[in-house]
């Protein structure tokens, strides 16, 4: 096996590049793109452990951020570190495939194989320009929160697809667990976001900590309380099944494709998008997050919380 940066010209033309005044080529170090508006967008992501198509998933993530700043994920760096030359063409396709749901171009990166590393990596940095800016910070007393999608969706995608044999001796259905493989392009956002930005202060995306995390966080970037009805957060079928089995809590389950709007319009949020519920308010006090029924948890809420998890897991 031959190890090091894989020369350019067996993947080059094989990404899908475009959109830039310098494009990537034999002899460009750089990308040279031309913008129209005030203010640029990044954001980065790596994909460490996830075996299950880590090229779509790099940029569906990335370029998930980039639409909670209200728009469309343009341009994308990706970094691939391989373990082998083999993983190539497999991490290309799913590249392939999420850029063009997306609509956004790959204009630069690196790619290597590196000696002795257990699984791929891959990191892409995403961009994209705009003229407003969308943040938590703008948040008011009295705003309503309300979320866009499932709770755990990409986490019971990559469950359901790493975890098939093991989930079929914990009981669960064949047909559950097929279902759950389709919740992969669920994971991207851009149209649901795009489709309700005019009325949203905020938005920001469940990944890491999944639902609950995200939520605290809007907590502490507001400056507000969370006060959350954890019954009307949405979840399919599929990832309470999965989440049971395997005692795992799905509001702290790794959940892109779903994500939280802050907005003082929620019935115009909520007629805009399939999947979507109000499901709390800011409202004056210390930055923490309160579950009705459940309790007060502020940034080390990790510990309390799990003694507090059958409370609401068993109401579904």
């Amino acid at each position: 096996m031959s190890f090091g940066k894989v020369p350019l010209k067996e993947f080059l033309y094989k990404i899908p590049s475009g959109n830039c005044e310098i494009c990537p080529s034999v002899g460009e170090d750089d990308a040279i793109i031309k913008i129209n508006k005030p203010y640029i967008i990044i954001h980065s992501d790596p994909i460490t452990e996830s075996s299950v198509d880590p090229g779509f998933l790099s940029i569906a993530v990335a370029c998930n951020d980039v639409n909670m700043k209200g728009a469309p994920c343009k341009w994308a760096l990706t970094t691939l570190l391989l373990s082998s030359r083999e993983s190539l063409d497999r991490i290309l396709s799913g590249i392939n495939e999420a850029c063009k749901i997306l609509g956004c171009n790959v204009v630069g990166g690196h790619t290597e194989v590196v000696m002795n590393l257990p699984s791929d990596i891959v990191v892409t940095t995403a961009f994209s320009t705009t003229d407003k800016i969308l943040t938590a910070r703008n948040a008011k007393d009295g705003d309503y929160i309300v979320m866009v999608g499932s709770a755990g969706i990409e986490g019971t995608w990559i469950l359901a697809n790493q975890f098939e044999d093991y989930l079929l001796k914990l009981g669960v259905k064949k047909e559950t667990i097929e279902s759950a493989k389709r919740f992969k392009y669920d994971i991207i956002v851009q149209e649901k976001a795009l489709n309700i930005v005019e009325y949203a202060i905020g938005m920001h995306d469940a990944t890491e900590g999944g639902v609950l995390q995200a939520i605290l966080e809007i907590a502490e970037l507001s400056n507000l309380k969370a006060v959350i009805n954890p019954n009307l957060i949405p979840v399919r079928k599929e990832t309470l099944e999965i989440t049971r089995a395997l005692s795992i809590d799905y509001l702290r389950l790794i959940s892109s494709g779903a994500f939280l709007v802050i907005t003082r319009n929620p019935e115009e949020v909520v007629n805009k998008v399939e999947e979507s519920n109000v499901i709390g308010r800011l409202i004056k006090g210390e930055p923490s997050l309160h579950l009705e029924g459940v309790g007060d948890f502020n940034e080390d809420f990790e510990e309390e919380l799990v003694r507090f998890e059958s409370s609401y897991n068993g109401r579904r």
